[in-house]
């Protein structure tokens, strides 16, 4: 954010006035605080590869049912224990799917560990993209890069660019994205190649945000030395107060008062609305909590999100990036599969506590999931109880403004069907065919966010629209 941006947005915040009290805490005082919550991105990146033909499964009795199963079978049945327990697949399916059906009254299983997001489907927030394309070269970086930059011809290695988050931020003109990961992707990169992170806020620690005055432990060796370069850049700009304005140390003083202000600003919103956070978050990343995610970094970006959405006016966020990594099941895929999926999508899990978190502020329906990942799986075990590396795959998007439902056929009869009795089940190294190009979809998601960034965000997939599965109408994908 440029300074003069800032300056207004802290003046603007202390002018707020009371649209409605809200409690955020037990036992704390309610805050007054009015955010006019626009319309905004959550992309949540899965790296390594999300075999999403594991967490959506076909209704058994079907010819289908019956590839799947002698394909795939090994995967469930990885030692002695569930070869007895899963000898069939209704037995997989009875023990491990919710059934639910689609607006054609198609039945298909999402797994139990994703209750949540079983209950969201059912509710009409859950759109199911079939048969989409984004990397068909099977790398993880290159791939990882693709799906980040939204450009399905980026060259390989190629990290000094824009990414579809960034072109979407400028695309709004007034937008920022804020980053709750570890480390700032390609997702989140400007179009400005001489500053990538002009419009990134790196907040992936929100209750340790800004610099620090050293008011904690004053005996703390690290308090005494924040208090001690507060005062010296204080001391420094009164100094130099009288040196040309095309001083060069003039610019890195006035990032660092500005960095500080914004810090603390952003600090006394917390303190003024929810001095900590709530406890089901809190439990998210907290060992011993009872609810402590398998990921206690997962927790930890749920929390971070919960609070930028305080701060959403002071960060101008309407763009968001999270991360859930650990998709690479060449081995083992059941209990990593399960692992990971719960911690997204069961219930009272992540995404269902930030939900519950979000509720009493109005955000969540100004909301949009999108969730990518590297590429597909393959269609047949690998033989290690696993799938390898493959192409096409489902997109999920989530959020109370979707219309919601499956788009595309999710179980191709094209797949149990071959000229020579071997279908694409049968093949080693077989995909799902891509037949939708990602970015038709996430074109639609930035108009959503904002009517006409598509274009700006997706150029070539507003001119060119050949990857879209035949029938599919992705224009309806969100309700008007």
């Amino acid at each position: 954010m440029k300074r003069r941006d800032f300056l207004k947005t802290s003046i603007g915040a202390s002018t707020l006035l009371s649209l409605g009290n809200y409690v955020l805490g037990p036992n704390k005082a309610a805050a007054a605080v009015t955010i006019d919550f626009q319309k905004t991105l959550i992309n949540v990146m899965l790296p390594g590869g999300a075999d999403l033909r594991f967490l959506l499964v076909p209704e058994p009795g079907s010819a289908y049912a019956a590839k799947f199963w002698q394909a795939r079978s090994d995967i469930y049945r990885f030692n002695a224990q569930n070869q007895t327990k899963y000898r069939t697949y209704a037995d997989v399916w009875t023990n491990l799917y919710l059934p639910t059906q689609d607006a054609a009254g198609n039945t298909f299983g999402i797994h139990k560990n994703a209750a949540w997001l079983k209950q969201q489907f059912d509710l009409g927030n859950v759109a199911i993209v079939a048969n989409v394309i984004g990397s068909d070269n099977r790398r993880h970086d290159h791939s990882q890069l693709i799906v980040n930059s939204g450009d399905i011809k980026t060259s390989q290695y190629i990290y000094d660019r824009d990414g579809w988050g960034g072109r979407l931020a400028h695309a709004i003109d007034t937008a920022n994205t804020v980053s709750v990961t570890r480390d700032i992707s390609v997702f989140c990169k400007g179009i400005d190649p001489t500053n990538r992170n002009q419009r990134v806020i790196h907040a992936n620690d929100t209750r340790n945000f800004g610099l620090s005055n050293g008011n904690g432990n004053p005996n703390s060796k690290s308090s005494s030395l924040a208090r001690a370069l507060r005062g010296y850049y204080e001391a420094k700009r009164r100094q130099v107060a009288n040196k040309p304005a095309a001083w060069p140390y003039h610019k890195f003083l006035q990032h660092e008062e500005s960095l500080r202000e914004f810090g603390d600003t952003y600090n006394a919103r917390l303190e003024s609305v929810s001095p900590l956070r709530p406890d089901s978050l809190q439990a998210l990343f907290t060992a011993g909590s009872g609810n402590t995610l398998n990921s206690r970094d997962f927790g930890l970006q749920c929390a971070n999100i919960y609070d930028a959405f305080l701060g959403a006016d002071l960060f101008q966020m309407r763009i968001a990036s999270m991360e859930y990594p650990g998709w690479d099941t060449h081995n083992h895929e059941m209990s990593r599969f399960e692992t990971n999926i719960i911690d997204l999508f069961g219930a009272g899990k992540g995404l269902d506590t930030l939900t519950q978190a979000l509720d009493p502020l109005g955000v969540n329906n100004q909301l949009i999931y999108t969730f990518n990942t590297d590429f597909g799986r393959q269609l047949k075990a690998n033989g290690d109880f696993g799938t390898d590396h493959g192409c096409g795959n489902y997109m999920i998007l989530l959020g109370r403004g979707i219309n919601g439902g499956v788009y595309g056929e999710m179980f191709p009869a094209s797949e149990i069907t071959g000229m020579t009795g071997q279908t694409r089940y049968d093949q080693l190294g077989a995909d799902i065919e891509g037949l939708t190009s990602f970015d038709q979809i996430l074109s639609r998601v930035c108009d959503w966010i904002d009517p006409g960034s598509g274009f700006q965000v997706f150029p070539t997939a507003m001119q060119d629209f050949s990857m879209i599965e035949a029938g599919v109408n992705l224009d309806s994908i969100f309700l008007v």
